[in-house]
């Protein structure tokens, strides 16, 4: 799969709901590799919080990539960056000289991520799997200043409906709503969503009958809608692949898709080069 097979461009459709995805849960590696230690896992998290695949990317990412020479720099900020594909686009965009911010879901894993990435111009922690939680990252984020580019990369998978729908759908659409416009929006989707069912009537009822899929459709409708409302900045939705990253491994140890594409493509998109 080539980056331009992964990214849907958002063009207009609308509708007030909502998601997004990417780092993830459960399932252990073996722990070696290469880069700082963290957390009680191997180098990078490696066996805890990222798979050995991506504490290989990481090292090599860390020793391959270079400052890009004559080129301004963009302040972006990472959803869900301490591990996985939002780790490994934080870590890329950090090595080519951009300014970048780590977003947390609490105080251990911004320990973390500090020690895996150092460099980052800062880390916002908040766990968008409380609803509150998120309203006060947002203000977090604002409090910052102005981003050139957000990742709307964090997301849940394996774990019960309710926290799937909190973290994948109206958490995305406040942290969209809240904070201050970037100029370019990237939200990661899923090809599942093409067995999803939007479900408004269920997000209007309150319900939390929502499923993975249903949540990546949602996702892709909710950029879709931002980019007709906000005609200005840039909108896409990406779905970045089943790679080796522990979302991708939550139900065996098995993900054929190419992990650098996975990521490349935001990379891609951030630098905003095309």
């Amino acid at each position: 799969m080539t980056r331009r097979t992964l990214l849907f461009s958002a063009a207009a459709l609308g509708m007030g709901t909502l998601a997004a995805c990417s780092t993830g849960q459960t399932a252990s590696r073996a722990r070696t590799g290469t880069g700082p230690a963290s957390g009680g896992g191997g180098s990078f998290g490696a066996g805890d919080y990222n798979t050995q695949e991506v504490a290989d990317e990481l090292g090599y990412i860390q020793e391959n990539v270079r400052p890009l020479p004559s080129k301004d720099t963009r302040r972006v900020l990472v959803a869900g960056s301490t591990g996985g594909l939002g780790q490994l686009t934080a870590a890329h965009l950090l090595a080519r000289g951009h300014r970048v911010v780590a977003h947390a879901r609490n105080e251990q894993r911004a320990a973390d991520v500090r020690r895996d990435l150092p460099g980052l111009e800062a880390v916002v922690t908040g766990d968008l799997k409380d609803l509150g939680e998120t309203r006060r990252l947002a203000a977090r984020i604002n409090d910052l200043g102005a981003f050139d580019v957000i990742v709307h990369n964090a997301g849940d998978y394996g774990v019960g409906n309710e926290e799937i729908l909190n973290v994948n759908s109206p958490s995305p659409y406040l942290l969209t709503s809240l904070v201050d416009p970037p100029r370019q929006s990237v939200y990661l989707t899923s090809d599942l969503h093409l067995g999803g069912d939007l479900k408004l009537g269920e997000l209007r009822e309150g319900g939390t009958d929502v499923t993975y899929g249903d949540s990546k459709l949602q996702i892709l409708t909710f950029a879709m809608a931002v980019a007709r409302r906000r005609p200005g900045p840039r909108v896409n939705a990406v779905a970045p692949g089943w790679v080796p990253t522990m979302m991708g491994f939550a139900n065996g140890p098995y993900a054929p898709d190419d992990l650098r594409a996975g990521y490349q493509t935001q990379v891609w998109l951030a630098e905003g080069t095309e």
